[in-house]
């Protein structure tokens, strides 16, 4: 068994890691079976949808019992709530009115003293629900078909966690043992705000425990990525004035009825006149995203009777931002300004609306995060992709992930990097490629071994 401390040459520690990729391969039923059991898991958040009671308890046991058998010393705790509302009211991440009953978050490390720092793997068990019709297979079934495993969380993101569960499993199972210097954690609640990883933040702060690096392991169809965007969520209401919708109305100004859902598409099609605009302006895109970012209407709700004019509409936006656009308390507080602004400018150019404005609730504000492709964690991310056969290609990722906590707060270099397309989160048959969850545990294996068997390299905190 070696330590952290025991250095080797470039050409050996090489074959150490292709000695581990091996081991992947003899493992991959292992690896199939860890994906399949944690599916099976209905670890829905409980503030998407109403359930009698998520299993993110049962799931974060599963994991525990696992990482106990590998020898790891294991913590689970439930988030404190009002700790976090004291600390970090007003900030990404924080949510309130949430609570962690039965919710807890899991944190681990492998037995042993590091010499240096140690790398940390990160993931969240909570999933989205699978209520929608289309399914081929029940979505918690976890049914393996033409090499793909489908089920709900396949791609986001247990997919990431079996993966690393299973990179672990073959370290220790090749030769070389379970080396000191490998923390890992699985969080809840990054699917409703991100309090989860908040409360993990914080612990990894008020402990000061050594870790040197993270990764990530949400969606990037195992492309490294230095880069998510933050995201805002958001609520506009229209008031109008009812009456019966087949009369004929006299102007509102003389008492007749003002139909808000009219006056809500207007409020919408000069939603997508403002993303035209922003599709044009440098500031709102990033040479590693496909397109800029944008607002996109995600609900809209109005009318109380087919024989009535609409009172009141609503409206619930999603607003995707880029870190180049982070407010001082690491937020999207300048776009949202920039959105209200727009929209009361907007409104004054109607009569109704320019007396009755639109009125704004922002829901989350999930926040985003950057780190230089040429930070030498990104290098070493590459090389470990490149040392397993793996094309090493930078991208970055369009929706948000929680790598804003670990590389800005906690100061730990952050990369994003996990197997599954991203475009398959969230949908009817969300599925995994078999193949792509056993490359992304050779890579994750890769990493960490040049990592913890390389001379330490020196890290700069985010900026």
């Amino acid at each position: 068994m070696l330590a952290s401390g025991n250095l080797f040459s470039p050409l050996d520690l090489h074959k150490v890691v292709r000695c581990v990729a091996k081991e992947v391969d003899r493992k991959r039923r292992d690896i199939v079976q860890i994906l399949k059991d944690l599916i099976q898991f209905r670890s829905i958040n409980p503030y998407l949808a109403k359930i009698e009671k998520s299993e993110e308890m049962k799931c974060q046991r599963y994991i525990a019992e696992f990482l106990q058998q590998l020898g790891w010393e294991v913590e689970l705790w439930e988030p404190d709530p009002r700790s976090l509302g004291e600390k970090y009211a007003g900030t990404p991440g924080y949510v309130p009115g949430h609570v962690f009953d039965q919710r807890p978050n899991l944190l681990a490390k492998s037995p042993g003293a590091a010499s240096h720092p140690g790398i940390l793997l990160t993931g969240h068990i909570d999933v989205v629900p699978a209520t929608e019709e289309g399914w081929n297979f029940p979505p918690f079934e976890a049914v393996e078909q033409h090499g793909q495993i489908y089920g709900r969380g396949s791609v986001d993101m247990k997919g990431g966690i079996a993966a690393m569960l299973g990179a672990l499993s073959a370290i220790k199972s090749s030769g070389i043992g379970m080396p000191p210097g490998i923390w890992f954690s699985t969080v809840v609640d990054e699917e409703a705000g991100g309090m989860g990883t908040l409360a993990l933040v914080d612990h990894i702060i008020e402990q000061q425990l050594p870790i040197g690096a993270a990764i990530l392991g949400e969606p990037t169809d195992l492309a490294v990525a230095p880069l998510s965007r933050g995201i805002l969520w958001g609520e506009k209401v229209i008031k109008g004035r009812t009456s019966h919708i087949e009369v004929e109305q006299p102007h509102w100004r003389n008492g007749g009825a003002v139909d808000a859902i009219q006056k809500m598409l207007k409020v919408c099609k000069a939603i997508e006149w403002l993303n035209d605009e922003w599709s044009k302006a440098p500031g709102k895109s990033h040479p590693l995203l496909p397109r800029p970012y944008r607002i996109e209407v995600a609900q809209i709700i109005g009318g109380h009777s087919p024989t009535s004019f609409a009172d009141e509409c609503r409206i619930t936006i999603n607003v995707q931002y880029l870190p180049s656009e982070r407010d001082e308390a690491g937020g999207g507080s300048k776009v949202r300004n920039e959105i209200e602004t727009f929209i009361r400018e907007f409104a004054k150019l109607d009569s109704w609306l320019k007396e009755t404005p639109p009125m704004f609730t922002w829901l989350i504000d999930a926040d985003s995060y950057e780190i230089s492709p040429s930070h030498p964690f990104v290098k070493l991310c590459m090389e470990g992709m490149r040392l397993v056969g793996l094309h090493a290609h930078l991208r970055g990722v369009e929706t948000h992930t929680d790598a804003g906590r670990l590389g800005y707060d906690a100061g730990i270099p952050t990369v994003i990097l996990g197997p599954g397309e991203t475009r398959l989160a969230h949908q009817v048959n969300e599925r995994l490629d078999i193949t792509h969850l056993c490359n992304a545990a050779k890579a994750y294996a890769a990493i960490i071994l040049l990592w913890l068997y390389r001379k330490p390299l020196k890290l700069e905190r985010p900026p």
